[in-house]
């Protein structure tokens, strides 16, 4: 269909009342573009400005479609707003039973869907009505409505998930599973069916299907909140929690009292910065084994040996503190024995001049009370072991610092000209080297 005609549908459906009756076709035209989407927001703007100065029935009524409409649009948290201020309404107390529903309310879902029932014979709130009470674990009156509904709905969808959510509730699982999928089969896009089946997936240890069963649900729209905190744990049980983290915050913008969100995303950022610790100590443990690793353990020409021994380096750590000109001003050193200790370096990943330079520590071994061996350990210490604040670690990587005595020879001011680097964080680093009884170099 082409764009321009998709977009004067939804405005056309948008400017009627949407109720159970037309909402899943609402639901349909707002999501077949990005512009139909905007003309929904446009329209709820529209709306919330009219009911500044709307009245009685006027008033009521536009709390009730803001209400659906916000619904639609998965912003929850203005949904159940509009809705409970006029929940006697039936349209209203429906939506809003959903609502309750899908977050998981189901002791406030119950008398919501009751309020909202059109007569005995409601198909619709009957199915709801089922997953309410399989969630509150009461198979027997949830059965009793789904055999009641069979006739003539048995390869409904909706008949289907409610069928196989009766089934799963008295422990049938294969059972429960077969509808679900039949579901599916009929309506690719069942939320509720995908999320039933993601979940038992989840539950066997079926984690890639389970997965990517969430992953379809959630990219439905509105959000299945749900599906979302789901997938977020497993998420964290595969150890990506910065995609757990995301599915957390969504769950937050679309309900902001959703106390379990934030609790699981307080949960994630900690796993993060603790496997964020574990992963730079294990680096920095790794690095520093290399750089303690002796000279004499590796195949060197005598010339370059010669030199090193006259250098004092025993390690590849004190190696790679050397640069090309401590090397190349000694007679009979060319361009052969430097390119020779290149590639010694580069194949344990280090290179010339990375460490801390030999003149800052000789000059520095002048400081009072520090043994020249003690000063040495200290100025080829990484900066990871400072511990520094996340400002302070980004400012080290933009200057390529490593080491403490790389630290050392940059001014205050040096620091200060780098991006989001103010005094609180000068006084961080400052404090970290007296700790050590060093100083930034001044000016």
């Amino acid at each position: 269909m082409p764009e321009a005609i998709k977009r004067q549908k939804a405005q056309e459906i948008l400017d009627h009342p949407v109720d159970r009756s037309n909402y899943e076709e609402v639901l349909q035209d707002i999501y077949a573009s990005f512009r139909s989407v905007d003309e929904a927001n446009d329209r709820l703007k529209d709306m919330l400005a009219a009911l500044e100065n709307a009245r009685d029935d006027e008033q009521r009524g536009l709390h009730e479609q803001i209400g659906i409409l916000s619904y639609a649009l998965g912003e929850y948290g203005r949904a159940r707003e509009h809705l409970e201020a006029v929940k006697g309404r039936k349209e209203a107390a429906h939506f809003l039973g959903r609502l309750h529903l899908e977050l998981g309310h189901v002791d406030e879902a119950i008398p919501a869907l009751e309020g909202g029932r059109r007569g005995e014979d409601d198909f619709t709130t009957d199915l709801l009505m089922v997953d309410a009470l399989c969630s509150k674990r009461e198979p027997e009156q949830a059965r009793k409505i789904c055999e009641a509904a069979r006739a003539g709905h048995q390869e409904d969808p909706d008949w289907l998930y409610a069928m196989g959510r009766v089934l799963e509730t008295e422990g049938l699982y294969e059972d429960a599973m077969r509808h679900y999928e039949q579901a599916i089969e009929r309506n690719a896009q069942h939320r509720l069916a995908l999320f039933r089946l993601a979940l038992n997936c989840d539950l066997n240890g079926e984690d890639e299907r389970a997965v990517e069963l969430y992953q379809r649900c959630v990219a439905l729209r509105p959000t299945f909140v749900g599906a979302l905190i789901n997938l977020g744990v497993l998420y964290e049980d595969q150890g990506q929690f910065e995609k757990a983290m995301e599915c957390y915050r969504q769950v937050l913008a679309l309900d902001p009292t959703h106390t379990r969100a934030r609790l699981y995303l307080k949960d994630a950022e900690a796993s993060l910065s603790m496997l964020v610790d574990e992963e730079q100590r294990r680096r920095t443990h790794a690095r520093e084994e290399v750089l303690q690793l002796l000279i004499s353990n590796f195949e060197l020409s005598a010339r370059c040996r010669h030199v090193l021994e006259r250098l004092s380096v025993r390690t590849l750590g004190e190696l790679a503190s050397c640069t090309e000109e401590d090397l190349m001003s000694f007679k009979n050193f060319g361009e052969t024995s430097l390119q020779e200790i290149r590639d010694l370096l580069a194949r344990n990943g280090l290179q010339l001049g990375q460490g801390p330079p030999r003149a800052v520590a000789k000059l520095a071994a002048g400081l009072p009370g520090q043994p020249d061996e003690e000063l040495q350990e200290k100025l080829s210490m990484p900066v990871e072991f400072l511990n520094l604040s996340t400002r302070g670690r980004k400012c080290m990587e933009r200057l390529g610092i490593t080491t403490v005595g790389e630290l050392i020879q940059h001014t205050e001011e040096d620091l200060l000209s780098m991006p989001n680097f103010g005094r609180t964080s000068i006084a961080e680093i400052k404090n970290k080297l007296s700790e050590l009884r060093l100083a930034l170099r001044e000016e």
